[in-house]
């Protein structure tokens, strides 16, 4: 969803002012990445420029940006660019596949140089079929890549051309429409709810997850809810057309989403939306509105006050979240309506533990000594957010806080608290509050690369490259570094267990560690119970190696995976007897969407899309 703040100010005259309405279509997070790819789009990128394009072709979220750089051909000629959007799963489906015929037509090339003399006709047959799919605007990059590497063995100092340079204004909205995907997902067949649910879970599919979310069966969709690969952009992109009134209390109850100001505009703006929900965040949004204003017109305090007294008691948690933000100095105003709220007659009528009698906030000693000698958790978590600074250093020398508390605490911790608690001389050290604080959004960039240093095993670092929040590109690039030398150093059966907890993201991210690893990948496809996800990614990838792609097809209940042996048949690597045995089995109409697409190999299409025997 476009964001609703004005787009920040173009000093440098980059952008024309036709283009301003372009700019504040784009979501606030990627205006600042679009300014950059402009920037340095209508001319040669220099080294550290080429850092940051491969930096953002992997760990950009936004198809839109994705497509533009993948619509620069003189970026797709350094070849980390290009393996990087291959590699980013965020690219559009239909992009990515033509970028990984790129990088398969260099692999077979490969493999064709190492090949016996017996097997190299019809290896030589494989890439010219392999190159004659790639799209007019793919081949002079091709062409510029082969070139580069053939370069060092028979060098002329003429033939390095680069594609032209594109002009300084061109049309963005052109550049980044997103293409239209040829071929269509077959239906899918009838699955019982055990099956549904596993699918709900673990699909790597966006329009699966779509229709997960906004299934009628409640269960099915906090399932889905719980999918890694929810994202806020496709929360939004469930919530508008959905007529399921369930699933908008479900998202509104989880605390992930409930602060996220695009997914509350969707509540809002869903024709569906319980009228009562809607009310309810409406309010609190002229709130917001109000609080923004000048708060010295009496017109303003009585409508605040009017406001406050209508504002229902569960949207009090993100009034308090926004004016600690936005407004600290209100903090207390909000305190004040907060304690004169009518309390539900269900709730206990105690006060709060940081509340005196009488109603009032206890005194600022009160609560420096509870924050010394209380050993209760809901307390020392409240105290966590007491508004005194001094409150809070002396609850970090509390015995009683535990590691876990502190994490659960860091969100709702300003950028403040945050450098204080990354310079502590203890809790840094503690590797879950360590890693809880390296996805926090207001640390510094020195103090999270501090942090990356220190964090054990695989799985933080996943969890960082995961994280579409962290804005440090440098934190990302040290997380990489670090994954890449830690896998290397693991043994073939902890190589094994680390791909397996990671549901494949380890393909993502270290792609040509993983999959150069014939071995361990061998082992891991012999396991009967592996993740279908996995198999997918495998599958789909042009880097896998020709023997694990014929161990994938070798298993019957695999191959009758719909995806996999979709992804099967459109990987060139695919042994063509393989390839072929799959397409025999495969049903007619499952057939003849396959053929709509043109990344279909032609030994296949040739076949025809007759019915199977």
């Amino acid at each position: 969803m476009p964001s609703s703040r004005p787009p920040a100010p173009d000093p440098g005259g980059l952008l024309a002012s036709r283009d301003a309405s372009f700019l504040a279509s784009l979501p606030e997070p990627d205006q600042l990445h679009f300014r950059h790819l402009a920037l340095v789009r209508p001319q040669l990128p220099s080294e550290s420029q080429l850092r940051l394009l491969e930096g953002l072709a992997g760990a950009l979220a936004s198809p839109r940006l994705l497509t533009l750089m993948a619509r620069t051909p003189h970026w797709l000629c350094h070849w980390p660019i290009l393996l990087a959007l291959a590699g980013n799963e965020a690219t559009p489906e239909v992009i990515r596949r033509d970028l990984e015929l790129v990088v398969s037509l260099f692999d077979q090339m490969r493999e064709l140089d190492q090949a016996p003399a017996p097997e190299k006709p019809e290896r030589e047959a494989a890439v010219r079929a392999l190159h004659a799919q790639l799209g007019p605007d793919l081949r002079p990059v091709a062409k510029r890549l082969a070139k580069q590497l053939a370069r060092p063995v028979a060098s002329t100092g003429t033939t390095q051309e680069l594609p032209p340079l594109p002009p300084d204004h061109p049309d963005w909205e052109a550049l980044t429409q997103l293409p239209a995907d040829p071929v269509r997902a077959p239906e899918p067949s009838p699955l019982d709810q055990g099956s549904r649910l596993a699918r709900a879970r673990h699909t790597l599919q966006p329009e699966e997850l779509l229709s997960a979310l906004v299934d009628p069966d409640p269960e099915v969709r906090r399932t889905a809810l719980q999918n890694p690969l929810v994202s806020e952009e496709l929360l939004c992109r469930a919530l508008l057309p959905c007529t399921t009134p369930g699933f908008f209390g479900e998202v509104y109850a989880e605390a992930k989403w409930y602060f996220r100001t695009e997914v509350r505009e969707s509540l809002l703006a869903a024709p569906a939306s319980p009228e009562g929900l809607a009310r309810r965040i409406g309010r609190t949004r002229l709130l917001v509105a109000t609080l923004a204003l000048d708060l010295r017109d009496p017109g303003t305090l009585q409508r605040i006050v009017c406001l406050f007294t209508q504002l229902d008691e569960d949207e009090y948690h993100f009034i308090t979240h926004w004016v600690r933000r936005h407004a600290p100095h209100l903090l207390r105003v909000v305190k004040h309506f907060y304690d004169r709220l009518p309390r539900r007659e269900a709730e206990p009528t105690t006060d709060p533990p940081e509340r005196a009698e009488g109603g009032r906030w206890s005194s600022l000693e009160a609560r420096v000594a509870q924050a010394a000698r209380s050993t209760q958790e809901e307390r020392i978590g409240q105290i966590l957010r007491d508004p005194t600074p001094g409150a809070f250093r002396i609850a970090l020398e509390n015995p009683a806080l535990s590691p876990g508390l502190l994490a659960a605490a860091l969100p709702t911790l300003d950028a403040d608290r945050v450098e204080a608690l990354a310079t502590h001389g203890i809790w840094p050290l503690d590797p879950l509050v360590a890693e809880a604080l390296t996805h926090h959004p207001a640390l510094s960039e020195a103090s999270a690369l501090r942090l990356v240093d220190r964090l054990p095993g695989l799985k933080p670092f996943v969890e960082i490259l995961r994280d579409p929040g962290i804005p440090h590109l440098e934190v990302r690039r040290r997380a990489l570094d670090h994954l890449r030398r830690r896998y290397l150093a693991l043994r073939i059966p902890d190589r094994i267990t680390a791909l397996q907890a990671s549901g494949g993201e380890l393909l993502r991210h270290l792609p040509q560690e993983v999959l150069q690893d014939s071995e361990t990948l061998l082992a891991l496809v012999a396991d009967p119970l592996l993740d279908p996800g996995i198999l997918l990614r495998l599958a789909r990838n042009k880097l896998t190696p020709q023997p694990v792609l014929r161990e994938i097809a070798r298993h019957p209940a695999r191959t009758h995976h719909p995806p996999i042996s979709a992804e099967l048949l459109l990987n060139p690597k695919t042994p063509r007897e393989t390839a072929t045995r799959l397409w025999e089995r495969l049903p007619g109409a499952e057939r003849r969407q396959l053929l709509r697409s043109p990344h279909l190999p032609a030994i296949l299409r040739t076949l025809g899309p007759g019915s199977p025997n």
